[in-house]
């Protein structure tokens, strides 16, 4: 298997369409001389968005729909080990499962959202991985 290559954002073509709308591939640049890269389809993100570092390293990916995240994302750490994988509901609240890592890569607390609530058991656990403790959330209303 050969790595892909990071894509640059010059390589984009950061195109719109005859209204002005962005269309196609585009790199957008954060506040922090990253950049994500990704399809625009009539001015709003659509699909696999991916964000990189200024120095290129991948940051987090996940999919976009109608402008909104949505879908599953995942995050890495700057030595390239998993910080954290969730989901997001169509109104961008966090949703479904959602597991984060300490530096070692043991895990710290996995647990369930519904549409941006904490639900059902979150475990935490030690740096070694044992269970820390659990917690039954309950939605509230």
């Amino acid at each position: 298997m050969t790595a892909r290559a990071t894509p640059k954002p010059e390589d984009c073509p950061n195109a719109v369409d005859d209204q002005g709308r962005k269309t196609g591939l585009w790199a957008d640049r954060d506040q922090h001389g990253g950049h994500m890269i990704g399809e625009y389809e009539e001015d709003l993100r659509q699909g696999m968005w991916r964000h990189y570092s200024d120095g290129g390293r991948l940051r987090s990916e996940g999919p976009f729909r109608d402008g909104l995240v949505a879908g599953r994302w995942t995050w890495w750490r700057a030595n390239g080990e998993l910080l954290q994988k969730g989901g997001f509901d169509d109104l961008e609240a966090k949703h479904g499962l959602w597991e984060r890592w300490n530096a070692d890569g043991a895990p710290i607390d996995r647990g369930e959202y519904e549409h941006g609530e904490k639900t059902g058991e979150w475990t935490a656990f030690n740096p070694d991985g044992s269970v820390k403790k659990s917690v039954q959330h309950r939605p509230r209303g």
